[in-house]
């Protein structure tokens, strides 16, 4: 039997409004506006977890509902449904939620989730990153052809290009993703740091749940390049992967500046 607290990311005695309100943001995370740039997959998961939330909030927020639901609860795991809250293993039939459009790690009262809400929260991460990668490998091999991917310390994704069509016989366009909570400076010179070690030319996304104020990302891009002393090949984009906004330099090759707008578009390539 699932537990609605967990589901929800809500204390067990929480009030009404506090579980509307953390129903309105968890929610807003499964439109079908906010998971078209991911995979059919996981649009059919995001409905399915949609379900549940609106059976979870209409059980919590009506009290003789809610009553009765703790009752069955206790009696069909052995431990009351806000008791089960404090050692939670979220199992693999859960469907895997997505991250759309201002959806942050953070429980209805706006800080961060509670130690017992902690693997829900890593569950969804993962999943995410796991939807996100896959429609950049669908974007890249529709737009190239061929891939090529290898394994680089520092990076969840790195992958070179091959067409000879785009690229003739050279090495190809290397590519490189890497997923922060969110972009802001610090994040910006740690993976700068990362692609020079790479070496080459390299375009490398880095994605968050937020971004930092365009002028600061546009400042931390722009002191890299300088003590690069501008010998390094490397294009650094700024993704937000609530929705896809993207920080992107005028100078950002075309074909950095084509992956971007193709992930951006509706799945179905």
């Amino acid at each position: 039997m699932q537990n609605f607290y967990l589901l929800l990311s809500v204390e067990p005695n929480a009030t009404s409004e506090e579980i509307k309100k953390a129903f309105r943001n968890e929610i807003a995370r499964y439109h079908p506006d906010k998971v078209q740039h991911l995979g059919k997959e996981f649009q059919e998961m995001a409905a399915t977890r949609a379900a549940q939330l609106t059976e979870a909030y209409r059980t919590l927020t009506n009290p003789e509902l809610r009553s009765e639901y703790d009752r069955l609860y206790a009696a069909s795991t052995g431990v009351p449904a806000a008791a089960s809250t404090a050692a939670y293993s979220p199992p693999s039939s859960r469907p895997p939620p997505v991250e759309p459009p201002h959806a942050h790690h953070e429980t209805s009262t706006g800080a961060p989730p509670p130690p017992r809400f902690a693997n829900e929260h890593a569950t969804r991460d993962e999943f995410v990153r796991k939807a996100t990668l896959g429609r950049l490998r669908q974007v890249l091999s529709a737009e190239y052809g061929e891939i090529s991917e290898s394994s680089t310390r520092g990076f969840h994704f790195d992958c070179t290009a091959k067409s000879k069509k785009l690229f003739g016989r050279g090495s190809g366009q290397r590519f490189a993703a890497k997923f922060v909570p969110r972009v802001d400076r610090a994040e910006i010179q740690d993976v700068w740091a990362t692609a020079q070690k790479a070496g080459g030319q390299i375009c490398v996304f880095l994605m968050g749940n937020g971004l930092a104020p365009t002028r600061e990302l546009s400042e931390a891009i722009a002191d890299m390049r300088k003590k690069s002393r501008g010998e390094s090949g490397i294009s650094l984009i700024p993704v937000d992967l609530r929705d896809w906004t993207a920080h992107v330099p005028a100078d950002a090759p075309s074909v950095c500046k084509s992956v971007i707008q193709r992930l951006r578009e509706p799945t179905g390539i």
